[in-house]
């Protein structure tokens, strides 16, 4: 004891000779260790406070310095002085970890404070934690709250909420296809990389993202939407933008409050949570997350299926199952079978049809024409074999659903495991016309599985340097029953005269579609803190896949087993693609000075069979943020590129009959600047201008082959697309929220015309569209009232479009009333009724691809959806 008094005495009185000119440095954090020590806390926090003021102490005596003032707050049971020093050390050093030997209260405090801040920071756009809104990005956050008070049933649909989406929702092959600032993709959403907690879900072989019903909802966090271009990051295929769904943890199931109840960090937990639900129409879906906890063991099994059908297009003209000639045109079948006279081609239509009932020569004798009974007799086969069918199945339109994900998670410590599984199949038709496709969903369907296994790994090394391991194998491929069935006849060009003077007969004949991929995908990244105002993000990443070619074809179902792929590819049809990306970005951020500078670049090598690939590439990115006061600056530069699919490389077709393994990347530079006004976490207004010019955009051009005509994918278009976005929210109080958004657009592509250079409008993209919503929280919290308002302007299509095969000028624009009302009845549970186009507004959708005809040009919505669901939450 008496030792203790002379320790205490002396220590005292060395602080008294330091006095006013006492040194600020490691003695003054042994100093203050040593008071808080003897339970001198008051005065070990204003020494260091007065160390911190005077600015004497580099950046690892201030991260001890703030760690010992929050241990001494906390001795002291001032637990918000506490939490606000804890703030200051993860802002200073995100990565902070607790020692072993700190009291449990202040380790259980810093997980507290950090599960709190991490729901305002990202590590989407860096790939290191930073604050949202100072992110160098231009983002959109849509919170596990919105998604519960909207009432949304699937993901697809909260991108109907937010600016820069414009979205064809056709429900065929892709569901629906989203267009991210103004690049119209020929056929699905592969511009932008879709992400699951980090991991990709772009399908591989196409490179297009399946946003269906298939995702969870009951287990997201929040969805992170990130606009422009991140192949600085993300390497290839970040090419218009981000979207990092990021699922709950154990700190989003678990209440992590627990400060002074240390011991409940000891006990295991369980957690059930979902929803189901059911539609008018007879759509019905059920989601639901198991979690459970012990101590530094967390555990969570996701669930989710929906099953279903989709509009119902059978009285529409492209989908009725009527046929006439007069669809294809005035004098469909003289045109078709009319041909140039030549003495050897009249000779071989004498050989099939001696007698003249079926050709003759014109007046003029420069063509050889169909008679009358030939028109009559292509179309009265035509007809019967038409409505005939195809074996057991009608050709009544129909459209079923049947979507299925699971995926489980295992957190142990730095250690993360996780796998998932989806499969979704749902009809094609209304993609395709009739003239064309038999679109029953038995004939006309498209089934897309995927499996993905991963593993995480994050770590401090050493005070300054923290490393994480991302690894995952992923699998995809098209179930067996993915097909489409096309009709052949003479009226839609699938039969020609000859075949109708032979005697062959109109006919359905189904394609079975079957592709495999694999990819293994390995990444290394170190974060360096070089000081508080700089730091040093670097990576490593390879892939190595195994992806199939071209289609395997069969005209029965399974065709991996029973089908082959096109007799032109040479020496198999499996590509073995290797990819090699190394990356950095170097922050500075001076908050004296509200200013934050990034560069960044990151160099790709990809190589095909060791032969093919686009070599390397390199993609530089530059930052600028200022924030002064409550306004937020940002100026952006940044460039990507799109390596083309392996379909667009080795698939064909019988119109495509030539591949391209040297497809070039398309490449985009891009500008943009942002302000934004931050009132407060829920008020604010923000408004971006971009502006990007595309190169190398894939196309197909006519090409001639062994004297045979043909098309073939080629590098050939430009584009400049411009916009601008504007976003905001407001906080009336906490009963009363609003937010609202629009986009303006001007996307134009320069194509070649008679020799010239022109620029013309990109198809599918509307000059204007707006968002707004308000919600509503009565009864002290148990009512919740959401309503939403979207707006989309017209979208040009048809000829000084890119959409030129279209038969219209435009899909007609459309407002849209939706919104949702939850009752909360029990803590566990809640009742929701949501409904869609509240209104029933009869609108359109455009159509995919080209859009011509054979697919369809236009595609009618759904009228009013109500949904009724059960919203649970149980566990201990």
């Amino acid at each position: 004891m008496i030792r203790k008094y002379v320790y205490t005495i002396c220590l005292l009185f060395g602080l008294l000779v330091k006095g006013f000119g006492q040194e600020c440095g490691p003695m003054s954090i042994g100093d203050a260790e040593r008071l808080y020590e003897i339970g001198r806390f008051e005065e070990g926090i204003r020494l260091l406070r007065g160390c911190l003021d005077s600015k004497a102490m580099n950046f690892d005596e201030k991260v001890q310095a703030f760690r010992l003032i929050s241990m001494s707050y906390l001795a002291m049971d001032s637990i918000e002085m506490a939490d606000k020093h804890i703030v200051q050390l993860l802002l200073l050093k995100n990565n902070f970890e607790a020692d072993i030997r700190d009291p449990d209260r202040f380790r259980t405090a810093v997980g507290h404070v950090r599960s709190r801040m991490r729901a305002n920071l990202t590590s989407s756009v860096s790939k290191k934690a930073e604050r949202i809104e100072l992110a160098p990005a231009t983002m959109q956050i849509i919170s596990d709250e919105d998604i519960i008070k909207r009432g949304y049933t699937d993901l697809q649909q909260l991108f109907n909420d937010i600016p820069g989406f414009d979205i064809s929702l056709t429900s065929g092959l892709s569901y629906a296809v989203m267009y991210q600032r103004g690049y119209r993709s020929a056929a699905n959403t592969d511009r932008t990389l879709l992400l699951i907690d980090g991991v990709e879900n772009n399908e591989m072989w196409s490179n297009a993202a399946f946003i269906s019903r298939q995702y969870p909802l009951s287990n997201i966090k929040r969805v992170e939407i990130i606009y422009g271009p991140a192949s600085t990051i993300y390497g290839a295929n970040a090419f218009t933008g981000v979207v990092n769904v990021i699922t709950k943890t154990a700190e989003d199931y678990f209440d992590q409050d627990a400060i002074n109840q240390p011991s409940n960090d000891e006990k295991s937990r369980y957690l059930l949570t979902g929803q189901a639900g059911i539609a008018n129409g007879g759509n019905h879906f059920g989601d639901a997350t198991f979690s459970a906890k012990n101590k530094d063991l967390f555990v969570a099994i996701t669930a989710r299926r929906f099953k279903g059908h989709d509009t119902d297009l059978s009285s529409f003209p492209d989908w009725d199952g009527q046929w006439q000639s007069d669809y294809f045109g005035a004098n469909n079948y003289f045109n078709r079978f009319s041909a140039n006279y030549s003495p050897e081609l009249a000779a071989q239509y004498a050989t099939y049809d001696p007698q003249g009932e079926l050709f003759t020569t014109s007046a003029d004798g420069s063509l050889l024409v169909p008679t009358a009974r030939a028109i009559s007799l292509a179309d009265s086969l035509d007809q019967s074999l038409y409505h005939q069918g195809y074996g057991n199945f009608s050709h009544k339109f129909s459209d079923i659903v049947n979507d299925n994900y699971i995926s489980a998670k295992v957190n142990f410590g730095d250690i993360k495991i996780g796998l998932d599984y989806q499969y979704w199949s749902e009809g094609a038709g209304p993609d395709y016309t009739d003239l064309y496709y038999a679109l029953n969903s038995d004939l006309s369907k498209w089934e897309v599985r995927q499996h993905n296994y991963y593993v995480r790994y994050d770590r401090n090394l050493f005070n300054r340097l923290s490393f994480s391991h991302f690894t995952y194998f992923r699998t995809s491929d098209f179930g067996k029953n993915t097909v489409t069935t096309r009709y052949y006849g003479f009226a839609n060009g699938g039969l020609g005269f000859v075949d109708l003077m032979q005697g062959d007969m109109p006919y359905f004949r189904p394609n079975y579609y079957s592709q495999q991929s694999k990819q293994f995908r390995m990444e290394n990244r170190f974060n360096y803190t070089i000081n508080e105002k700089m730091d040093l993000n670097m990576g490593v990443e390879i892939r190595n896949g195994l992806l199939q070619g071209d289609y395997v074809n069969a005209t029965v179902p399974d065709p991996i087993t029973h089908g082959v792929a096109s007799d032109s590819i040479a020496g198999g049809n499996y590509y073995s693609i290797l990819d090699l990306g190394v990356y950095g970005q170097l922050s500075y951020q001076n908050e004296a000075k509200k200013l934050n500078i990034s560069a960044g670049g990151r160099l790709d090598n990809n190589r095909i069979n060791s032969i093919y690939g686009y070599g390397s590439v390199f993609n530089p990115r530059v930052t600028a943020i200022y924030y002064p006061g409550r306004f937020i600056f940002k100026a952006i530069y940044s460039e990507a590129f799109l390596d083309a699919s392996v379909y667009n490389k080795f698939a064909i077709s019988s119109a495509r009959l030539i591949n391209n393994p040297t497809l070039e990347p398309e490449r985009v530079k891009n500008r943009e600047l942002s302000a934004r006004y931050l009132l407060s976490s829920k008020t604010s207004l923000e408004i971006a201008y971009y502006n990007a010019s595309y190169n190398n955009i894939l196309g197909t051009v006519n090409v001639d082959t062994m004297g045979i005509s043909t098309t073939q994918y080629q590098a050939i278009g430009q584009s400049h697309l411009q916009g601008i976005q504007l976003s905001g929210q407001y906080e009336f109080n906490k009963q009363i929220d609003l937010y609202a958004n629009a986009t303006w657009a001007n996307p134009k592509s320069i194509r070649n015309v008679d020799g010239a250079e022109r620029k013309i409008r990109v198809g599918d993209i509307a000059d204007l569209s707006a968002n707004v919503g308000i919600n509503l929280s009565l009864m002290e919290d148990k009512l919740n009232v959401n309503l939403r308002a979207n707006f989309v302007g017209d979208k040009p299509v048809g000829s000084n479009t890119t959409i030129s095969a279209s038969p219209y000028t435009k899909t007609p624009g459309y407002l849209l009333i939706n919104g949702s009302l939850t009752y909360k009845m029990l803590r566990q549970a809640s009742l929701q009724l949501s409904g869609t186009n509240l209104t029933d507004r009869f609108y359109y959708s455009p159509g995919v691809r080209a859009a011509s005809g054979i697919q369809s040009s236009r595609v009618p919505q759904m009228g009013r959806v109500i949904m009724a669901k059960l919203l649970f939450n149980v566990g201990n």
